[in-house]
């Protein structure tokens, strides 16, 4: 059983997410923090001891001796992303919607983050054993074609692991019924026509590490 077996949807704010990630400091960590738009805020430290303090009021982290530690659903979300090496970062648009998701995968479980511009994010566990890419190619899916709020609709995946470039591709879906597909990070990147039937193959072969 992973750790994310035992965690249920948890509200977390910058400051709480720079303290847990500050507590164990990994390579996985960092890049953690990298990803989820952490690295660079200002005055880091005093975020940092804010959010210490409102995870001891909230029962997330103990004192330990000389040290806080996570503990109880701050443990379980410390671990996964002090040790996680694979990660997605997910933009999702539809004419009602814009939403930006990130995961995190280690061999302790998998997390989805939910970003907030208000900086008060919703973090839960996913069930990440068929892989960290099919879980984004259904995530992607549920917006495109089964979601409630119509089309146009557009996916962009970025799929990171802890060594070497991430890739990145974008998939549109069309009022008319049609669908494109892109690659790269460019900011408006050429997109090519594909087949219906095809989209979500395609879209998972270009998120495929080579």
């Amino acid at each position: 059983m992973t750790e994310t077996a035992n965690l249920e949807t948890l509200r977390l704010t910058d400051h709480e997410l720079l303290a847990l990630l500050a507590m164990r400091p990994t390579r996985g960590a960092e890049k953690t923090r990298e990803l989820f738009r952490l690295s660079g805020v200002a005055d880091k430290d005093v975020l940092e001891q804010a959010g210490i303090t409102t995870l001891l009021v909230r029962g997330l982290a103990e004192v330990d001796g000389d040290d806080i530690v996570p503990v109880d659903r701050g443990a379980i979300v410390a671990a996964v992303v002090s040790s996680a090496d694979e990660w997605l970062e997910m933009a999702l648009v539809t004419p009602s919607t814009d939403h930006v998701l990130f995961t995190a995968g280690s061999d302790q479980g998998s997390v989805l983050l939910n970003l907030s511009r208000y900086g008060v994010h919703e973090v839960q566990p996913i069930d990440s054993r068929s892989g960290m890419l099919p879980l984004g190619i259904e995530i992607a899916r549920h917006y495109l074609v089964d979601g409630p709020d119509g089309l146009p609709a557009a996916a962009m995946i970025k799929h990171h692991r802890a060594d070497g470039k991430p890739v990145t591709a974008h998939l549109k879906a069309g009022v008319d019924g049609s669908w494109t597909l892109a690659t790269g990070d460019e900011e408006n990147p050429p997109h090519r026509p594909v087949p219906a039937d095809q989209a979500f193959d395609e879209f998972a072969a270009a998120l495929t590490f080579a």
